[in-house]
């Protein structure tokens, strides 16, 4: 096992751990969403590239105010450009990366209805795929993506039901997913990031207060 896998599957570990040392009054649910992303780096701007999500997530309460919840989600990210025949512009981009993700979070619950949340994420790139116009992308010599990602995520969740919530989030790489082209770095660019909009559906099994 590499060190990035190594490094992936301790951190599920941990917290798998602290979930059943504190897990006596855990609730569990079931999260399905998009998401939106771009990578940084690539010379293309915005959220265009839609991609799924899907998973479970734990949560225990730490406090009348706070929780700690854990996601194991699969996760859809990338870039995309689509051809501009009108401005004879027939070039285009894809990329589509899958991640199996871990968000740990830390949630507090401002109102009933509204709650905040914030932690870090830990994924692991199941696959990969980009192509341009001509087909798919070559490198020489190869320029892989990393394997394990490190993370950071918030945002929001609006309870509109008893069991069911809706979440948003922002999220983006700590760490470089793969360096630059050109191999350079600048200050504290060292190459390119994911960036994730994430528009969630959350079912919680048992009641808030159950």
């Amino acid at each position: 096992m590499n060190c990035n896998k190594l490094k992936f599957f301790l951190a599920v570990f941990i917290s798998l751990t602290f979930f059943q040392v504190n897990g006596q009054g855990f609730k569990a649910g079931l999260i399905v969403g998009l998401s939106a992303t771009q990578l940084s780096g690539d010379n293309l701007g915005g959220f265009d590239k839609a991609g799924l999500i899907a998973g479970g997530m734990v949560r225990t309460e730490l406090s009348q105010k706070l929780d700690l919840a854990m996601e194991i989600i699969f996760i859809q990210k990338g870039s995309k450009k689509n051809p501009n025949p009108d401005n004879f512009d027939y070039s285009s981009y894809f990329l589509r990366l899958n991640y199996f993700e871990v968000p740990l979070l830390l949630q507090w619950k401002y109102t009933k209805r509204f709650t905040f949340e914030v932690g870090p994420t830990f994924g692991y790139l199941l696959s990969a795929t980009e192509e341009n116009e001509l087909g798919e992308i070559p490198y020489n010599p190869p320029r892989p993506f990393d394997k394990f990602e490190l993370g950071i995520t918030g945002g929001m969740k609006l309870n509109f039901a008893q069991k069911f919530s809706f979440t948003f989030r922002v999220s983006s790489s700590v760490l470089p997913v793969r360096p630059h082209q050109s191999g350079e770095t600048y200050r504290l660019n060292y190459g390119q990031y994911n960036a994730v909009l994430m528009f969630g559906l959350q079912y919680t099994f048992m009641k808030p207060n159950g």
